[in-house]
């Protein structure tokens, strides 16, 4: 009898259990089908301020002390970053620091011979620490890391925080993950909606273009080419809102927006070809359907990553202060706009991020909306420069527009920098004329001006 009671309450426990596991699951797809479905909805927004053209308004009000904080904060605001991933590990993450300042800084203009297949006796060489020290940093610190795994340095205990410098910390997912896997829409099934949710992701949306507005801007000034015109920003947005509706087709239920890393690896490997980036991302689509491939990547010791991101991030704050160059530094005009936007774009989501239930109306929709937009620090500051450098008295010298336009003149083809390309070079299709195309395609907003050729250089931007 005992025995009885003993086993059906064993039988009991293993079967609340696994329905609990069951029920988790199915919560898990039913939110995941939910946010997937809203964030589709929401993104097409994005797609029809990309069609339209309606993001021209607010670019003529945009000038070098709106760009400047956006930009900044981009990096700053992520500061928290490098000490997530480092904390398990501080001197594996300071040594991927260090190795990338040295690869980039020190050992930058070391030409290394590289072997030729010419029959011609021509010595080739190239600035490798240059053109690769985040790769090269990333190599050597994930040797040094499985060394020290295999010499039993770091410890076994999962339980330990620094068992995760390991390089088999994460071979589970190896093992689990399978060799082919293809992603298609309605994998988890047909999408569902959330009004809250929709909300929420609209806020996402407009933080998402202002964000990658200031992005444009300063990859722009990374590749030393003419700013962004008016066509090119509004086909960027375009293509980030469709990518956002791609993404929760296939369920991924996050949005794809612009990555400011990838300024601060522009900036530092001075790599910037359009070819690069098409390899670029064939190669993360192929990454994609070959599993074990992307869990390899997804098994980098954090503490690698948190050096990295340390050097890189810092890059990407310094680089929005450059914009300041144009402006006139010595009026207290433009000191105290600076300085009341970085404020306003730190301090206000470290707020929010610690006492944002103070400010909840009870309505969940308003809430997340508020929540998107006051703890967004890029939006924050940007928003506020905007504002103030628009409504408070200030010539067009003294704000640095007049020489923001006269170097990167935007309303021509015919600007130049220090790269020699002109707008027309940097932002039209290489591979066919607008004369060919029907009259109501050459009006759409989102595309290059008519020209007469093709530019020829196009690629080498």
């Amino acid at each position: 009898m005992s025995d009885g009671v003993v086993t059906d309450g064993v039988t009991n426990q293993l079967t609340s259990r696994l329905s609990l596991m069951v029920l988790l699951v199915v919560s898990i797809i039913l939110v995941t089908l939910q946010l997937s479905g809203s964030l589709m909805v929401a993104s097409l927004l994005e797609v029809v301020i990309g069609v339209g053209g309606f993001i021209r308004p607010l670019l003529r009000y945009i000038g070098p002390i709106t760009v400047a904080p956006t930009i900044s904060l981009i990096g700053l605001s992520l500061f928290k970053l490098p000490v997530i991933y480092g904390k398990i590990n501080p001197p594996i993450a300071l040594a991927s620091a260090v190795l990338v300042i040295i690869f980039a800084l020190y050992l930058g203009k070391v030409h290394i011979p590289i072997p030729s297949c010419s029959k011609e006796k021509v010595r080739t060489s190239l600035p490798v620490f240059q053109l690769l020290p985040i790769l090269l940093a990333l190599l050597v610190m994930w040797v040094v890391s499985a060394i020290l795994t295999v010499a039993g340095v770091f410890p076994n205990d999962p339980t330990n925080a620094m068992f995760y410098s390991r390089t088999d910390a994460k071979n589970e997912i190896i093992r689990s993950t399978p060799w082919l896997q293809f992603v298609y829409p309605g994998q988890f099934g047909p999408p569902s909606f959330s009004l809250a949710a929709m909300i929420g992701f609209v806020g996402a949306v407009v933080s998402s273009v202002v964000e990658s507005v200031g992005d444009y801007f300063a990859v722009s000034r990374a590749c030393e080419v003419p700013l962004p015109p008016d066509h090119a920003i509004s086909r960027g947005i375009l293509m980030e809102g469709l990518g956002s509706v791609l993404s929760g087709a296939v369920g991924s239920a996050h949005a794809t927006t612009s990555y400011s890393g990838n300024i601060a690896m522009v900036t530092l490997t001075k790599t910037a070809s359009r070819s690069v980036m098409l390899v670029a991302g064939l190669f993360l689509v192929l990454v994609s359907l070959i599993g074990k491939a992307g869990a390899v990547f997804a098994s980098l010791p954090p503490p690698i990553l948190g050096g990295l991101t340390l050097v890189l991030l810092g890059l990407l704050g310094s680089l929005g202060l450059s914009s300041l160059k144009f402006v006139d530094l010595s009026s207290n005009r433009n000191l105290l706009i600076i300085g009341i936007a970085f404020m306003c774009g730190l301090s206000i989501p470290a707020f929010m991020e610690e006492h944002g239930d103070m400010l909840s109306t009870g309505v969940d929709s308003v809430d997340q909306v508020v929540g998107v937009v006051l703890g967004t620090p890029m939006l924050l500051g940007g928003l506020t420069a905007l504002i103030l450098d628009n409504t408070v008295s200030g010539t067009k010298e003294e704000r640095g527009l007049l020489k923001w336009k006269q170097i990167e003149n935007v309303d021509t083809g015919e600007a130049k920098t220090c790269s020699g390309v002109t707008t027309e070079e940097t932002y039209s299709f290489p591979c066919f004329s607008r004369r060919s195309l029907p009259r109501w395609i050459t009006a759409l907003p989102f595309l290059p001006p008519v020209t007469k050729d093709p530019p020829a250089n196009i690629n080498e931007v």
